[in-house]
């Protein structure tokens, strides 16, 4: 049986530092763009949330990809 991929989504994700809690710990936030080609290569995202990063008030501490699809029989 073979399978599928249908209606696969990408999405870039900045994780971004906001500052320190009470336990003195990172906190983060994120920032979130959606609606990414999936068929676009790992290094060109990465050079696309890199210049988003700079971009952004506070200091980037990791730049994301989420993808997501629909596993369906061929």
């Amino acid at each position: 049986m073979a399978a599928a991929k249908k209606g696969q989504t990408s999405k870039l994700i900045l994780k971004v530092q906001t500052g320190l809690n009470k336990a003195g710990e990172m906190t983060l936030s994120q920032r979130t763009f959606t609606n990414v080609n999936p068929a676009l290569a790992d290094t060109d995202l990465l050079e696309i949330g890199t210049a988003l990063g700079a971009l952004q008030s506070h200091t980037v501490d990791s730049v994301n990809r989420q993808d997501e699809a629909q596993i369906a029989q061929a």
